[in-house]
């Protein structure tokens, strides 16, 4: 069974909340040309999310570099399937609740 080290997903995570929030503010722009500027405050809620995608993605980062996750190993089967909803529901420390297929978004 392949083992992946924490360091490796917890960059990965960062990259891929540094994606994401690229695509939101790509987003953002698009639908600020094509309404109007004063309607644009009904943005707002993506702004919440583009600020809550880039420190999701600085922590991420952050974690990877420290020294004490380096030798800690997560199974490769383990991550194959982390979805945003699970990984959520294991940070504030509840059991993730069971979803619909495809009403989330796989990291990897």
């Amino acid at each position: 069974m392949a083992q992946v080290e924490l360091a490796v997903l917890l960059e990965g995570m960062a990259m891929q909340y540094a994606k994401a929030f690229s695509e939101c503010r790509r987003l953002e722009a698009i639908l600020l040309d094509a309404c109007c500027q004063k309607e644009g405050t009904s943005l707002q809620g993506l702004d919440v999310l583009m600020q809550e995608l880039e420190q999701m993605s600085v922590l991420c980062h952050r974690l990877s570099m420290q020294s004490d996750v380096q030798s800690v190993q997560i199974s490769g089967r383990a991550i194959e399937h982390l979805t945003l909803s699970h990984l959520r529901g294991v940070l504030r420390g509840r059991p993730p609740a069971s979803h619909a297929a495809g009403a989330d978004v796989e990291l990897f």
